[in-house]
């Protein structure tokens, strides 16, 4: 490690006031993380090309990175990926002409990396975004800030080893892993059919606080059965103590790029105070959102709440129930067989979720 690099560090970031140029990402570059894998003579990039990275933290991994380069005398990095283990975020950023840009560090997947376990990164090249993946999920996406038929490198730095890379041309991102396969829905008869129980608890008692999460949010479920006229999906679950909002995509296919159908979007947003809340619902098909639709109402939707929520088609609309009590309707605006596939996002504990009949002469 150079001392002396460190020091000018320092003193550069007291004598500077930019809000970008000077961050971690910096300090990473002038303590001068060790180069486990470089590649300098890449293929030119185009939309659908995919590098796969998979390797080994170290036992006291601290941080690594993954950069896409351009060949230039500044070596401009067009994408920095940047696992930092103590602050359990991954960065994504930029560097042009020495400069780093705006880091990006949001995400809705749980930060997934641990020290001395083997890890599988993708990052997909597409005209507008990258989007990387961790272990067969999808993490985040990074808009170009520079031209990616430009890069001509691609590098890994930092406290991993065993590492290799894969460039290849993909029709579907994210690859999916045993991992991060889509579970199978279950029936009614398979379920475990919590609604009673959870029914007839008292949000305030012990019992009610300590269940735990029976499946991962975000969540892949794949239907047993179509959700056609006559069929209706049951999700129970928690609403966060902070939310800010989730949403229910019924759609076709689990891939992230090519964007899905989706033959219905249900996106209940919390901003507004005192029980008022908007509930939002759309489709995307051909490549586009739809005309939104919007409603604010008070529901039950309340934070630290156990909330029992139906789905149900019929041979026009999906039916949207909240402990009983309508709170949406929706006009088919794609055939519902196409769907085979629910995603499920956002501020919620999901804790079970079945595909039954529904009950004759009652849509609930």
């Amino acid at each position: 490690m150079c001392f002396r690099k460190i020091y000018e560090y320092f003193t550069r970031c007291i004598c500077s006031n930019d809000d970008e140029g000077i961050n971690e990402s910096t300090f990473y570059e002038q303590i001068e993380p060790r180069v486990v894998f470089c590649n300098s003579n890449i293929n030119e990039l185009s939309e659908g090309v995919s590098f796969t990275i998979t390797g080994k933290l170290v036992v006291n991994c601290e941080r690594f990175s993954v950069n896409l380069v351009l060949n230039n005398p500044t070596r401009d990095v067009a994408l920095h990926v940047n696992p930092r283990l103590p602050q359990n975020y991954i960065v994504r950023n930029c560097k042009i002409k020495n400069v780093w840009g705006t880091e990006e560090v949001t995400s809705a997947l749980p930060f997934s990396l641990s020290r001395g376990s083997k890890f599988k990164m993708q990052i997909l090249v597409t005209n507008t975004d990258y989007l990387i993946s961790i272990n067969g999920k999808h993490f985040a996406s990074f808009r170009h800030r520079l031209p990616f038929n430009r890069v001509r490198i691609i590098e890994v730095k930092g406290d991993v080893e065993n590492v290799s890379v894969d460039q290849d041309v993909v029709v579907k991102y994210p690859e999916i892993l045993p991992t991060s396969a889509a579970i199978e829905i279950p029936r009614i008869s398979d379920s475990k059919s919590l609604t009673s129980d959870y029914s007839k608890m008292d949000p305030s008692h012990s019992t009610f606080k300590e269940v735990e999460s029976d499946y991962p949010v975000p969540f892949y479920g794949i239907f047993p059965d179509s959700l056609v006229d006559g069929k209706r999906l049951r999700i129970e679950g928690r609403v966060k103590i902070l939310p800010h909002s989730f949403f229910i995509n019924l759609q076709q296919g689990q891939q992230i790029w090519p964007h899905p159908t989706i033959a219905f979007h249900l996106n209940p947003r919390f901003a507004n105070i005192g029980g008022k809340h908007v509930i939002c619902r759309n489709s995307w098909i051909d490549g586009s959102w739809g005309h939104e639709e919007r409603t604010e109402q008070q529901t039950d939707f309340m934070p630290g709440q156990h909330f029992t929520l139906t789905i149900v088609c019929t041979n026009s609309t999906y039916e949207v129930n909240l402990n009983r009590r309508i709170i949406a309707e929706y006009k088919h605006r794609v055939d519902p067989k196409v769907v085979d596939t629910i995603y499920i996002q956002g501020d919620i504990k999901l804790w079970d979720i079945a595909l039954e009949d529904t009950p004759p002469a009652v849509l609930i």
